[in-house]
C-alpha cells in the first residue's frame, strides 16, 4: 500500500500548495467562461450537432425523419444549447474539482461553487433527457405512448437531486457548531457503510456472473459500464442498511463519550440533537426517490437483459425471446427471436413478418437478421430477403438492396405495429419506472382489475420504498441514544430486529397489494407508516427522559395479589 500513501501524500502537498495561489478559483472560472464564449463565437453547435430522437440535423436545422411533424421550439432551443452544456460540464467540472482541492474544509468558500455546479448539472441532465426521450410522436423508444405528466415529474426529480446535495452543504454552513460536529460524525460512517455494502454487493454479483463474462469474452470496459449502469439500483438497495448502521454507530459513540448528555445539559432538546441526522436522512430519502422513480428499476431490468444476452452469445441485451404477435387490424404476423431492452442500444434479432390479403392468402414474407424501429414511425430491416406470393405460392425472391450509405436493407413506413404493442401483454411492473407504468395503465384501461393491480401497487411502491431509509433512521435514533453500555447493546439489537421486520413487512404488503387483498395505494405505505409511528413514540419517550418500553413489559399481565400479614403472635 506504499503507492497509495504516496498518492495521498502528493495530493495533500498539492492542496497545501494550491491554497497559496491568490484568486485561483476566480481565474479558473473566468477562463472557463472565456472558452465558452469562444465556442459560441465559432458556432460550436453547427459543427457538433446533438442527436435528438426522431430528427436529423441538416445545415444547422432540425429535420424530422420519416415524414414526422416539424420540431417544436423547445427542441430547437435544446439543439442549440446542449452542445455548449456538454462542453461546460467538462470545463466547469475541472474548475469545480480545482476549487474542491483548494478549499476543502472551508465550507464558506464551497457553498456558491456547489450551487453553480448543481444548477449546471441539473440543466445538462434535463436537456440531455429531453433530446433523447421526446421523439417526433412523443413515444418512447419501444413505441410506448408517453405520459407527459409523468415525464415532467422525471425532469423535476432530475433537478431536485443535485440541488438536494448542494442544499445539504448550505445547511451545514448555516447550522451551529454542535450541529456541524454531529453531522460530520454521522457522514463519515454513512459514507463508509455505503461504500462497504456497495462493494460487497458488487463482489457477490461479479462472482455470480464472472463465468458469463468470461464465456462471452466481454472486455473490461463493457463490464465496468455494466456495473456503472446498476449504480442507481445499488444506491436504493443498500442505503437503508447503511443509514441504519451509521445512525446506531454515531449515537452509540456519542453516548459512550457522554457527548449527548453534555448537549442536553447545555439546554438542547433531543430533537435538536438529532436534527442533523434527520435532515441527512430526509435528503437521502429524496435522492432515493429520484433514483427509484425511473433509473433504479430500469437499471435492474437492463442488468437482467444484458445477462440474458451474454448467455445467448449476443452483443445486444435480450428483454424477451421467441415473440409471436399477430396484429388484428392489419393481419400481419410477427416472429421475433429476441428483443433488446432498448432499441437505442440494440436491434430486434431474427425478424420474420408475414402479410396476408383479405382472403387470408399469403402475399409477402420478410426475413431479416435484424431490424429496428424509429419513434417517428417506420421500420428498417437489415441483411435479409423478401418473398412475394401470388395465390399462396412464392413468385419472387429477392435480397435486400444495398443502400448508398453501405448497409443492406429496406425501409418500410406503412407498418403500424410497434415493439411495445408486441410485448405489452407480457410486461411485468417489476422493472418498469413510474413513466412506463403510467403509460401502460393509460394505454390498457380495458384490462381486468386483477391484471392492473400489480402495476398500481408497484406505482405507489416506487414512491414509498425510498422513505424506508427515513423510517429506519427515525426508529434507530431514539434506540441509539443510551446512557450505559447495556442500553447501547439493547438499542442496536432492537434496531437490527426492526430492520428485518420492516423488510418482511414491506414485501408482505407489496404482495398483498399486487394480489388485490389491500388497496394498491395503501399497501406500500403501511410498513413506513407503522415504523414512523413507532419511531415517533420512541422519540417521545426519549425526549421525556423516560425508559423505552420493553417487550417483557408489554406482554406481562398485570395481576394483583393480597399479601397476608405475618402472624407475629404465633411466631
Amino acid at each position: 500500500m506504499s503507492w497509495t500513501r504516496q498518492i495521498i501524500h502528493r495530493l495533500r502537498e498539492l492542496q497545501m500548495h494550491s491554497r497559496s495561489w491568490l484568486y485561483a478559483g476566480r481565474v479558473a472560472f473566468a477562463l472557463a467562461l472565456l472558452a465558452m464564449m469562444l465556442l459560441v463565437k465559432e458556432g460550436h453547435h453547427l459543427d457538433n450537432p446533438v442527436d435528438i430522437a426522431g430528427y436529423d440535423v441538416q445545415n444547422g436545422q432540425l429535420v424530422a425523419e420519416h415524414g414526422g411533424p416539424p420540431p417544436s421550439g423547445l427542441l430547437n432551443v435544446i439543439s442549440i444549447l446542449l452542445p455548449y452544456l456538454d462542453r461546460w460540464m467538462v470545463f466547469g467540472g475541472l474548475v469545480y474539482v480545482s476549487i474542491l482541492l483548494r478549499q476543502w474544509g472551508v465550507t464558506r468558500k464551497l457553498v456558491v461553487p456547489s450551487w453553480v455546479a448543481a444548477i449546471s448539472v441539473a440543466a445538462w441532465a434535463v436537456a440531455t433527457d429531453i433530446a433523447h426521450q421526446l421523439g417526433v410522436m412523443q413515444m418512447t423508444e419501444l413505441g410506448e405512448p408517453l405520459s407527459l405528466s409523468a415525464y415532467y415529474g422525471k425532469l423535476l426529480l432530475m433537478v431536485i437531486a443535485p440541488i438536494c446535495i448542494s442544499g445539504l452543504l448550505h445547511y451545514y454552513h448555516r447550522c451551529g457548531t454542535l450541529d456541524r460536529y454531529t453531522m460530520r460524525t454521522f457522514l463519515a460512517p454513512l459514507l463508509f457503510c455505503f461504500v462497504a455494502f456497495a462493494s460487497l454487493w458488487l463482489i457477490m454479483d461479479l462472482l455470480d456472473n464472472l463465468k458469463d463474462f468470461q464465456e462471452a469474452e466481454a472486455p473490461m470496459g463493457r463490464v465496468l459500464l455494466f456495473y456503472l449502469g446498476v449504480l442507481p439500483f445499488i444506491f436504493v438497495s443498500v442505503m437503508p442498511a447503511s443509514l441504519l448502521l451509521s445512525v446506531l454507530y454515531t449515537l452509540t459513540r456519542m453516548s459512550r463519550a457522554n457527548e449527548i448528555i453534555a448537549m442536553l445539559g447545555a439546554g438542547r432538546s433531543v430533537l435538536q440533537v438529532l436534527g442533523p441526522l434527520l435532515v441527512v436522512s430526509a435528503a437521502v430519502s429524496v435522492l432515493s426517490m429520484s433514483a427509484n422513480y425511473h433509473w433504479a428499476p430500469r437499471a435492474e431490468g437492463k442488468k437482467e437483459a444484458v445477462l440474458r444476452g451474454l448467455e445467448g452469445r449476443q452483443k445486444d441485451s435480450i428483454m424477451q425471446s421467441s415473440i409471436m404477435y399477430r396484429d388484428p387490424s392489419s393481419g400481419r404476423t410477427w416472429f421475433i427471436a429476441s428483443m433488446p431492452f432498448s432499441l437505442r442500444d440494440g436491434r430486434l434479432r431474427g425478424v420474420q413478418v408475414r402479410e396476408v390479403d383479405a382472403h387470408s392468402q399469403l402475399t409477402r414474407v420478410i426475413h431479416a437478421d435484424s431490424a429496428t424501429w424509429f419513434p417517428g414511425g417506420g421500420w428498417r430491416y437489415f441483411d435479409g430477403k423478401e418473398v412475394l406470393y401470388k395465390d399462396g405460392q412464392p413468385v419472387t425472391l429477392r435480397d435486400f438492396p444495398r443502400n448508398p450509405a453501405g448497409w443492406q436493407g429496406i425501409d418500410i413506413s406503412n407498418f403500424t405495429e410497434t415493439p411495445w404493442s408486441m410485448i405489452s401483454h407480457d410486461l411485468t411492473p417489476d422493472f418498469m419506472g413510474v413513466p412506463e407504468i403510467i403509460s401502460y395503465l393509460r394505454a390498457r384501461p380495458e384490462d381486468h382489475p386483477s391484471r392492473l393491480a400489480p402495476f398500481y401497487a408497484h406505482l405507489h411502491h416506487r414512491f414509498a420504498l425510498p422513505w424506508q431509509s427515513f423510517a429506519l433512521a427515525l426508529v434507530a435514533a431514539p434506540l441509539g441514544i443510551a446512557y450505559s453500555r447495556r442500553g447501547a447493546v439493547g438499542g442496536i439489537a432492537g434496531s437490527i430486529f426492526i430492520f428485518f421486520a420492516l423488510l418482511f413487512l414491506n414485501n408482505l404488503c407489496l404482495n398483498l397489494g399486487k394480489g388485490g387483498h389491500l388497496p394498491s395505494w395503501l399497501s406500500p405505505w403501511v410498513p413506513h407508516l407503522l415504523f414512523c409511528s413507532l419511531g415517533l413514540v420512541l422519540l417521545h419517550f426519549r425526549s421525556q427522559n423516560k425508559d423505552l418500553p420493553r417487550l417483557s413489559q408489554l406482554f406481562r399481565q398485570a395481576s394483583t395479589r393480597i399479601v397476608r400479614p405475618r402472624n407475629r403472635q404465633a411466631a
